[in-house]
């Protein structure tokens, strides 16, 4: 690259230069200086130096008005400075006007852009100014007050590049953001872009290109100095290009893609540039820092979907991990969310890190020897992390969609991830069903990592009894892995708040059977664990707290006599000391519109946690509870269901109630004889269904994706969370 110039002065300071010559040179006892700044863009330029020199500053819109000025006043006025300014903004053109006024003192004919051209010892025509008017325009004027005031200034290349392209940046930087666009295509204008390209040390230009020619020349130039610095040898490129600064490339390009905040720039860069180049690297995972060529991505691609194949899934689940959050670091999208606003290269790698994490631990999930409740549940390891996973892939979409024509992900991805989210989520979900079977019929469950819900009430006696502040929210259908996320968004918006502090405490419970809301709903009101009943009562199953039936308007009454407002039927609940909240969001999603449903319910819990802790926030509390009912299954969209004939009794989807029922058939039976410990509170046998794909056929319900009432631990390992303030 040529020699970089850069300003040793501001505006102002080369101003008072001027001024300190002419004042030095001229005779007499008063000396004058009378600035003509064709255009006025200096009059703050020419202040602030008088300013600095103590000299006065005075204004007239015509130099001629000076000559009136002194008549007016007398050759020589007393009481004028033995220094003075005179400034004049403009004068008619193609008259030697000066004469009138010459011989009153020094006359300077300077206007910005010859003051700019001074500032770099250049003359005014080297500043290559792209306009065809004199004096320059407001934007141009605009540009050179800005660049070259204060202590730091752009190189003359640069202020150059910034004056063609009449926006406050680098040549550079505008070819490789918008192209040519808006640039002028006049012989001229070409040649004096192709010149300062070539004062850049733009490799690969000659005479006769256009300018398309220019602006791709210009990216290859950026792409091969990003490649560079990720590690791939400048030997392999042309020897124009591994002779060029390709570091200076790099960093022109990094400063453009980390202010792209949309997509349209970042796609550009996702085209294949050196595809040659790249097809030849022997470990393409050294260059996965690399945020730009399209042929690099598809050639990572390739090796990624060949490991996948040949189920390295930890190593798929680094490198697609690597990738993803190299595209989003280096686009200034580290800290925020991935959604489909989101260019879709950042969308493919993320979804392809969850699918290897996915498939590994379809991989691993029941290779630990411990009980059913501990292979699900447990918080680092559970296997509820693939339910939460099969979720956030579903709401993450189908992002290859929206690559290019020929990316192989646009087949490959699609194809994996039908395969994780629907066959081999059944698979997971029958086998989880025959550990359950398993452990219910020995009535192996309950341990010191897995208690009773029918116990929350009084393991919490006293933090719960009359006269204590606290909030209780009862939410209906809240599946573990959700009751998790909603305990981690609360913790995060704990640590993102100055206000309050809050504990997030999370317990594993198993909620009761049937995984029901009339159920699981009365075994977490007040009362003791005798006190709650699960029995026929003329043919229907029935819950009771103290021999009394409960329905909803009687749970409701139950706590409101124990001293809680309950909301939503209190609308002014929230001005008491102990409120208790009634949410139905969750199952109204399942039971009513299955469109986009885990969308609906992601968004809820984000909504459950920006409430929760608002109410916290107030300060009318430092306690707060969350619990559930029971949590459900969700298949996959095209999953097949196998509608059984149930026997005679009381029938739901997963669960038939009878006082006989027959030990053949599907699921377990379950009585409060058979493990007293654990269902006691069944006066009845309830036979409840635990493959995935089974539900009894009842006339009325209608083919459905989401359901409970069965044993799954889906449908009934719960966590329950205790929330307070420090």
């Amino acid at each position: 690259m040529p020699e970089t110039v850069r300003a040793q002065r501001s505006l102002t300071e080369e101003a008072e230069q001027v001024l300190r010559q002419q004042f030095k040179s001229a005779l007499g006892p008063r000396r004058r200086v009378l600035w003509w700044d064709a255009g006025g863009h200096l009059r703050d330029v020419v202040r602030r130096a008088c300013q600095e020199r103590s000299v006065p500053f005075v204004e007239q819109e015509h130099p001629l008005a000076f000559r009136r000025w002194v008549a007016e006043q007398g050759e020589a006025p007393s009481d004028e400075p033995d220094e003075v300014v005179w400034y004049v903004p403009d004068a008619p053109r193609g008259r030697d006007w000066f004469r009138d006024v010459k011989h009153m003192g020094h006359v300077v004919e300077k206007s910005i852009e010859d003051l700019a051209a001074d500032v770099y010892g250049k003359k005014t025509w080297q500043l290559r100014i792209s306009t065809t008017d004199r004096p320059v325009s407001d934007r141009l004027a605009a540009i050179l007050l800005d660049n070259l005031r204060g202590s730091s200034h752009p190189t003359l290349q640069q202020l150059q590049g910034r004056l063609v392209i009449q926006a406050d940046e680098g040549i550079i930087e505008y070819l490789l953001r918008d192209g040519w666009q808006m640039l002028p295509r006049t012989g001229d204008k070409v040649e004096t872009v192709r010149s300062l390209l070539g004062d850049r040390g733009v490799p690969g230009l000659s005479a006769n290109e256009d300018p398309e020619a220019m602006v791709d020349a210009v990216r290859h130039w950026a792409v091969a100095g990003w490649l560079s610095q990720a590690g791939m040898s400048d030997k392999a490129f042309p020897d124009a290009f591994a002779d060029s600064d390709l570091g200076y490339a790099y960093r022109r390009l990094k400063a453009v893609l980390r202010e792209d905040l949309q997509s349209k720039v970042f796609g550009t860069y996702q085209q294949r540039y050196w595809d040659e180049i790249v097809d030849q690297v022997e470990d393409p995972w050294t260059l996965a820092r690399c945020p730009v060529d399209g042929a690099l991505d598809e050639r990572l691609w390739t090796e990624w979907a060949a490991d996948f194949e040949a189920e390295r899934f930890e190593a798929c689940r680094e490198h697609a991990a690597e990738r993803s959050d190299a595209l989003r670091e280096h686009t200034g999208r580290q800290d925020e969310s991935v959604d489909k606003e989101t260019p879709p290269w950042i969308r493919v790698w993320r979804q392809a890190a969850a699918l290897a994490d996915l498939a590994h631990r379809y991989e691993t999930w029941d290779q630990r020897d411990a009980p059913v409740h501990t292979l699900y549940a447990d918080r680092e390891e559970g296997s509820w992390q693939i339910d939460a996973a099969v979720r956030r892939i579903i709401v993450s979409g189908t992002p290859e969609e929206d690559l290019p024509d020929g990316h192989p992900a646009r087949e490959s991805l699609s194809d994996h991830r039908e395969r994780l989210v629907e066959t081999e989520y059944l698979e997971y979900l029958r086998d989880l069903g025959n550990e359950m079977e398993t452990a219910l019929a020995q009535g192996d469950l309950v341990d010191d990592n897995l208690s009773s819900a029918v116990h929350f009430w009084s393991d919490h006696e006293k933090e719960l009894g009359a006269g204590n502040e606290a909030l209780f929210f009862y939410l209906d259908a809240l599946r573990l892995d959700l009751a998790r996320e909603l305990a981690d968004r609360l913790q995060a918006h704990s640590d993102a708040s100055d206000e309050i502090d809050l504990n997030v405490e999370e317990s594993t419970r198993l909620g009761v059977l049937p995984s029901e809301t009339e159920f699981g709903m009365a075994a977490v009101l007040p009362g003791r664990p005798k006190s709650y009943e699960v029995r026929l009562d003329g043919g229907d199953l029935t819950a009771y707290r103290n021999g009394t039936a409960l329905s909803a308007h009687r749970r409701r009454d139950l706590l409101e006599e124990e001293g809680w407002a309950v909301f939503p039927h209190n609308q002014s609940a929230w001005s008491n000391t102990r409120v208790a909240y009634f949410d139905t969001e969750l199952d109204d999603i399942g039971e009513k519109n299955l469109d986009e449903i885990e969308e609906k319910l992601a968004k809820r819990v984000e909504q459950l946690a920006g409430r929760i802790f608002g109410k916290m926030r107030q300060g009318d509390w430092n306690r707060a509870y969350v619990v559930a009912d029971h949590g459900f299954v969700l298949l996959p969209e095209d999953a097949q269901f196998e509608d059984l004939t149930p026997p005679n009794g009381d029938v739901k989807r997963r669960r038939v109630a009878a006082e006989n029922l027959s030990d053949d058939g599907p699921g377990v039976v379950l009585t409060g004889d058979q493990t007293p410990e654990l269902f006691s509170y069944l006066s009845s046998p309830v036979r409840l269904l635990l493959n995935p794909q089974h539900r009894f056929k009842k006339q009325g319900i209608p083919d459905s994706r989401y359901y409970h009432g069965g044993a799954l631990p889906q449908e009934c390992i719960l966590s329950f969370l205790k929330i307070e303030a420090a």
